[in-house]
């Protein structure tokens, strides 16, 4: 059964809430700024030391007779928060302190084909890799899971034509208990791309605009943000704009959802590097490792000199993706679209053609705009640590304790801080 929190709790949050905005204090100090007897002030610090959570930065000369005061600051290995962002192919964790800094990352890779019950050990694993040295799990705040779409994987790893998918709703609960009994600690699953949004705006100082943001990966994921709030819809499948069909010709590829002609078939990374390939004509380049990260880069070599067939394909998937964005731009009517990830990294060049094929489907035309957003691996994960600290807030009245776990995003949505 969960503890309930304490006076002392709430002591030793209010002690962390000034540390963690990177504040430096001696405990005269923070006594006086929380106007709370010494006493109390050191018993809690002393635990917070032996735990390893804070850490003597320097010894501050009293000005004349007497004992050197310690100042304290939060130790820089203290992992307060643990992003994941689990996409088709690997899932990327990013372990950080109490003021979002990152301290330490990794990649897990896993096939295509691996079920959730191994994705999942290979994340744990990877986790408990990087908490070496001076870097320790003992104060975890919080995991914020950011998962794929439905329909990428099943819970052992068959594919879809071989047994029914089990119901996603079921495997964000079982990823979440395995990790609240990994690590005895709140766990907050979402879709990976909204935490991706969520970050994209932060990092933009955006919180506050509506927002459509797209992301072109090994997959394609959308998010939706009103005020800085991310929409899910009634079943958790707001933004979903990667399985808007974009191809409706008879040869239009099937997709992981089981239809055909969704926009991931045409402008995922993986559906690029077929078109380039059949383009090019060289699709074995020496037998290089990373295949796929060495074909998009040949894609984008050609686009950096103006290869005329690299610019066509370009203006092609501009358009492809310039008329989705329109469908969503009219239902959403947002003041910005972000256009994010590995391949739409690459659009740069063709805005324009996307920006044209965009107006023609929303009425506000010209006047949303557009642009290229942070294409790095690590936004979903770097989101979902965004989402924590939020959740973490040290005034909140009633917090949970460190095994609880925190609502469903549906029960209460996300803010960006």
């Amino acid at each position: 059964m969960d503890r309930q929190w304490s006076v002392r709790d709430q002591h030793r949050a209010d002690m962390l809430a000034l540390l963690h905005r990177g504040r430096k204090l001696t405990r005269g100090e923070i006594a006086e700024a929380l106007r709370l007897t010494r006493t109390t002030v050191s018993d809690i610090l002393g635990g917070l030391l032996d735990q390893g959570i804070i850490t003597v930065t320097e010894q501050r000369s009293p000005g004349g007779r007497g004992r050197p005061a310690e100042v304290l600051g939060i130790h820089p290995g203290a992992v307060r928060f643990v992003g994941i962002d689990f996409s088709h192919t690997t899932a990327t964790v990013c372990l950080a302190n109490s003021a979002g800094d990152v301290i330490a990352s990794t990649v897990a890779t896993y096939s295509t084909g691996a079920g959730w019950e191994a994705r999942v050990q290979q994340t744990l694993a990877a986790i408990r890799d990087l908490a070496v040295g001076e870097v320790h799990l003992e104060f975890l705040a919080g995991i914020g899971i950011g998962l794929p779409g439905p329909n990428s994987a099943s819970w052992h790893g068959f594919s879809v034509a071989e047994t029914s998918m089990e119901p996603f709703h079921l495997v964000r609960a079982r990823i979440r208990e395995l990790f609240a009994d990994a690590f005895g600690c709140p766990v907050l699953v979402d879709h990976h791309i909204r935490f991706a949004a969520l970050y994209e705006a932060t990092l933009a100082g955006e919180d506050d605009l509506s927002i459509v943001y797209l992301r072109l990966s090994t997959g394609i994921g959308g998010a939706v943000l009103g005020a800085g709030t991310a929409l899910r819809g009634a079943h958790q499948l707001a933004g979903e704009i990667g399985h808007l069909i974009a191809d409706e010709t008879a040869t239009a590829r099937d997709c992981r959802c089981g239809r055909r002609g969704c926009l991931e078939t045409v402008a995922s990374e993986g559906a690029v590097i077929a078109a380039w390939q059949q383009i090019d004509g060289d699709g074995d380049r020496d037998g290089e490792g990373d295949q796929d990260g060495v074909e998009l880069a040949h894609f984008a070599a050609a686009l950096d000199r103006h290869d005329p067939r690299a610019l066509e394909l370009a203006t092609e998937l501009a358009g492809a993706v310039g008329r989705a964005l329109g469908i969503a731009a009219l239902m959403v009517d947002p003041a910005e679209i972000v256009i994010a990830g590995e391949v739409g990294a690459l659009l740069g060049p063709v805005l324009p053609a996307l920006r044209t094929a965009l107006a023609r489907q929303c009425l506000t035309g010209t006047e949303v705009q557009v642009r290229i957003g942070d294409s790095s691996p690590q936004q979903g994960a770097r989101g979902a640590i965004a989402a924590l600290r939020t959740a973490d807030h040290p005034s909140s009245r009633h917090r949970p304790a460190r095994a609880a776990i925190l609502p469903h995003p549906a029960e209460g949505g996300l803010r960006v801080r």
